[in-house]
């Protein structure tokens, strides 16, 4: 199935990638302060001890019961120019306790209905630039399935 994740409104001129397994960077992106969506495909499968869908991809960072996405930023992504050396976490399930409203996580609903559906996706979006106008390192909004 296909997860999107889109960061809204990131600072201008700051580099954008979604880090793999092993490190290595994937639709590197350059801001032009318009949105930046990074789409790719899992597999979803039961978590073992919880039976909640646990995703798994070469992108699918941390353990089952607590899976994330990096998105690096600036030199993290490979920008050389730039003071900005941060990597967001973009939350699947299992999100700490400091987050505060607990948002959405994924269900086997939701997978259900994506994968019968090939006109659909999982999204979230995460705000892309903090209150002082730094890149944020915040994607805790939740999932919802979203059009293609």
């Amino acid at each position: 199935m296909t997860l999107r994740i889109v960061l809204l409104n990131p600072p201008h001129d700051v580099l954008y990638c979604l880090q793999d397994d092993n490190g290595c960077f994937v639709s590197t992106t350059m801001s032009t302060g318009n949105d930046i969506v990074f789409e790719f495909q899992t597999v979803v499968k039961p978590n073992q001890q919880t039976k909640k869908p646990n995703f798994t991809c070469p992108f699918a960072q941390g353990t089952p019961s607590k899976r994330f996405f990096y998105i690096n930023i600036g030199q993290l992504a490979g920008q050389k120019d730039t003071p900005w050396q941060r990597r967001a976490k973009v939350w699947i399930n299992g999100w700490p306790k400091s987050i505060k409203p607990r948002p959405k996580e994924i269900t086997w609903h939701m997978v259900n209905e994506v994968a019968t559906n090939p006109n659909t996706v999982l999204m979230t979006k995460y705000q892309g630039m903090a209150d002082d106008g730094s890149p944020s390192l915040h994607g805790a909004n939740g999932w919802q399935i979203a059009l293609k």
